[in-house]
């Protein structure tokens, strides 16, 4: 046996069917765990070497648990061999991924990886699959929690699939990350410090959950936070993002409407400093942006200083907030502050619902809304806000590019803007607080035209205003007497 590996039985107290109950534990029963103790060399050939032999154990126990202790070095991917295992650290032991091919990579199930030190070489990996901290393939009910991950080449921790197998329900909890390296190019990528997805089809990453974690992007990699391809039901709450150039939470599915992501909730995260803050402009910076994901909940996030290096082209939807193609999804209780383009930017989002929102200091306007019916808009604070508050714009969806991004018939051939519910808000401006505007019919292009209809304005609040209502409110390519607007305060 080398002289670095130790094993020890111990049993640990846990509820399984078929095993001896404890006297007086109720359900409780003995289950048997093997624990390894590897103590690390720091040479990458032996530390490579005991560390796979130790995961390859043949287990004739419940459970594995390899407990490291000092400093390791691995110069390959070191991968699980069984389910039910546990890679545990000493409070100061270390692992260094001493090339940017190596890694650790996850495809059991029922798994954890806890209190560990992970550095990497600093310098970026080309791909995806390689150069990685964690890879979960097609594993369900791991955790991965109370991690440093510093200096990591590739994605720090990325889940993907196993042929028509996804990630589920596995927990990314109390994280740290520093120093990310990831760059596989200057403007474009998906380079990201926590990513789901990627490929393939016919699988679904479902139920992970990724809370508590803190990610500090240093304005290198484009991500911080990503679901990529096929998900349902995912839950990022309560993370501290910061410093990315492209995003700070994602969830984008770049094929499908509304078949494989869907039920994503985001909720608590705090998220700043996000965009190319030197070099070259970007239609990018986005604080969180859902595309492609209905029934979706954005929820309590606090966002600030967002869209930084804008080339103010709205190629994507520019907004601290911006929800795409994504219906019957709620967008409340989020605190916006700080974004060089608008608050809130929602275009094809149905039947979704806008409340109870702080939107200040924007450059732009606070909302816009492109293309949906069905919309409530309530119980939103706008403050200090550059444009008109509220604007929109809508078309009849028969238009040919509207079809290809929508690859659904459900809300094609239809006009839009319509049964917009705006009430209860406090506008604290001087200048116009809505705007909605139709579009005219185009003979030559065989265009119907669109025109707004059915909206209330009711019950609001305009602080230090001189204006009168009939300037404050304007809807333009209208079905003339059919919007109210009504029981409005003007509060000079």
């Amino acid at each position: 046996m080398n002289k670095y590996l130790i094993l020890v039985l111990l049993f640990f107290m846990n509820s399984s069917f078929g095993k001896t109950p404890i006297k007086g534990l109720g359900d409780a029963f003995l289950i048997d765990t093997l624990k390894i103790v590897l103590q690390g060399t720091n040479n990458a050939e032996t530390d490579t070497k005991n560390l796979q032999s130790a995961l390859n154990t043949k287990m004739k126990t419940d459970y594995l648990k390899i407990y490291l202790k000092g400093n390791f070095q691995v110069n390959s991917v070191i991968v699980f061999g069984n389910d039910n295992t546990m890679l545990s650290f000493d409070k100061k032991s270390k692992l260094l991924f001493a090339n940017e091919g190596s890694g650790i990579l996850i495809n059991k199930n029922s798994c954890i990886i806890e209190n560990g030190f992970f550095s990497g070489t600093g310098k970026s990996t080309r791909s995806f699959y390689e150069g990685f901290g964690i890879l979960m393939q097609g594993a369900s009910k791991c955790i991965i929690k109370n991690n440093h991950f510093d200096n990591i080449s590739g994605v720090n921790i990325m889940m993907i699939p196993n042929n028509s197998i996804g990630c589920q329900e596995n927990i990314i909890r109390n994280n740290i990350f520093t120093n990310p390296k990831m760059e596989t190019s200057k403007n474009e990528g998906d380079d990201a410090v926590i990513l789901m997805g990627y490929s393939g089809d016919g699988y679904f990453h479902s139920k992970n959950l990724i809370e508590n974690n803190q990610l500090d992007g240093n304005n290198i990699p484009k991500i911080g936070i990503g679901i990529i391809g096929h998900g349902r039901d995912n839950i990022i709450n309560n993370n501290k993002i910061k410093g990315f150039r492209h995003y700070g939470i994602i969830a984008y599915e770049s094929i499908y409407t509304d078949k494989s992501l869907s039920g994503t909730v985001i909720t608590n995260n705090s998220v700043e400093d996000i965009g190319n803050w030197e070099g070259a402009k970007t239609y990018k910076g986005m604080g969180i942006y859902l595309m492609k994901s209905p029934n979706s909940r954005i929820i309590s996030n606090k966002i600030n200083n967002v869209l930084r290096s804008s080339d103010e082209k709205e190629t994507l939807g520019p907004g601290a907030i911006s929800v795409s193609l994504s219906p019957e999804t709620i967008v409340s209780d989020n605190i916006i502050g700080n974004s060089y383009m608008y608050g809130i930017v929602s275009d094809y989002s149905f039947n979704s619902k806008f409340v109870n929102n702080q939107i200040k200091d924007i450059r732009k306007s606070g909302s816009y809304f492109i293309n949906m019916n069905d919309v409530e808009i309530s119980g939103n604070i706008f403050q200090n806000i550059g444009e008109v508050v509220i604007k929109g714009y809508f078309e009849n969806t028969s238009l040919q590019y509207i079809k290809d991004q929508m690859q659904t018939d459900k809300y094609l051939n239809l006009d839009t803007g319509r049964n917009f519910i705006i009430k209860n808000n406090k506008f604290y401006t001087k200048g116009n607080v809505l705007y909605f505007s139709g579009t005219g019919a185009d003979k030559a292009k065989r265009y119907v035209g669109n025109k707004v209809k059915s909206n209330v304005f009711e019950n609001n609040e305009i602080i230090g205003n001189l204006k009168k209502q009939e300037e404050l409110v304007s809807f333009k390519e209208e079905n003339t007497g059919s919007n109210l607007v009504r029981k409005n305060k003007i509060i000079k």
